[in-house]
C-alpha cells in the first residue's frame, strides 16, 4: 500500500517537474526582460542620461552641470555591481585607515572601519536592488492577475452554461445554484487589492532585509559576501511573508 502510494506520488512530481522549471525559466527570463526595460525607461526618459546624449560645451541643451552630473550619479547607484561595490568599497577604507581598524565617516567623525563599509554598503545594496525588485513585484502581479482573471473567466463560464441547462427547467434549483457560486466583482476587486497590497509589502521588506544582508555579507566576506547577504536577506522575508 505504502510502496504503491509513494510510487504514485513520485511519478507526479516528476511529471510536474518540467513544467515547473519552464515556468521558472520564463519567470527569471521575464525579470531580466523587465529589468532591462525599466533601466532603459529610466535613464532615457526620466534622467536622460542614455549613451546617445552628447555634452556640447560642457553641459545638455537645456539642463545645468549639476542637473545632469546628479542624473549621472542615481542612474549609477541604480545599475551599480554589489559584488564589485563591495570589494572596491573595502578596499578604499581599508586604504584609509588611519590606525588599525580606524577611518573617518562621511560625516568626519572616527568610526570603525566595519561600521563605515556596513552603513555605505547597505545604502548601495538598496539603491542597486530597486530596480530588479521591481522588476520581480512587476511579474508577481502579472502572475497573480493572470489567474484571478483565468479563475474568475471559468466562474463565469460554468454559471452561464448552468443558466442556459435551467433555463426550461426548476427555477428554485437555479437560484439555489446562483447562491451558491455568485461572481461578485466586487469580491474579486478586494481580493486582488488585498493580495497586491500583500505582494506590494512583502517585496518592499525583502528589499531592506537583502540590503541589510548584502552590507552584513561585505563585512563578514567583500565581495561573495554581499551576493550570499542579499539572497540570504530576500529568501528570509520571502519565507516568512509568503
Amino acid at each position: 500500500m505504502n510502496e504503491e502510494w509513494e510510487s504514485r506520488e513520485w511519478q507526479k512530481r516528476m511529471d510536474i517537474l518540467p513544467k515547473k522549471i519552464g515556468y521558472a525559466l520564463l519567470r527569471f527570463h521575464a525579470c531580466t526582460a523587465l529589468m532591462r526595460f525599466y533601466e532603459l525607461i529610466i535613464g532615457r526618459y526620466i534622467l536622460c542620461v542614455d549613451g546617445n546624449a552628447r555634452l556640447e560645451s560642457g553641459s545638455i541643451p537645456g539642463r545645468g552641470n549639476s542637473t545632469y552630473e546628479y542624473s549621472v550619479d542615481v542612474m549609477d547607484k541604480l545599475t551599480r555591481d554589489p559584488f564589485q561595490a563591495s570589494l572596491r568599497t573595502s578596499q578604499i577604507l581599508h586604504n584609509q585607515e588611519h590606525s588599525p581598524g580606524k577611518v573617518l565617516s562621511t560625516d568626519g567623525k572616527e568610526t570603525s572601519t566595519s561600521s563605515e563599509l556596513y552603513k555605505q554598503m547597505y545604502t548601495t545594496c538598496l539603491w542597486a536592488n530597486i530596480i530588479p525588485f521591481l522588476a520581480e513585484l512587476t511579474v508577481q502581479h502579472g502572475v497573480l492577475l493572470y489567474g484571478y482573471g483565468v479563475y474568475y473567466m471559468e466562474k463565469k463560464r460554468r454559471r452561464k452554461e448552468r443558466e442556459m441547462s435551467n433555463s426550461d427547467g426548476d427555477e428554485q434549483c437555479k437560484d439555489e445554484q446562483d447562491e451558491t457560486e455568485p461572481v461578485d466583482e466586487t469580491a474579486y476587486a478586494l481580493s486582488i487589492l488585498f493580495r497586491s497590497s500583500h505582494l506590494t509589502f512583502s517585496r518592499g521588506v525583502s528589499l531592506i532585509a537583502a540590503s541589510v544582508g548584502g552590507a552584513v555579507g561585505s563585512v563578514i566576506y567583500p565581495g561573495w559576501g554581499a551576493i550570499f547577504g542579499i539572497q540570504i536577506g530576500d529568501t528570509s522575508v520571502g519565507a516568512l511573508l509568503d
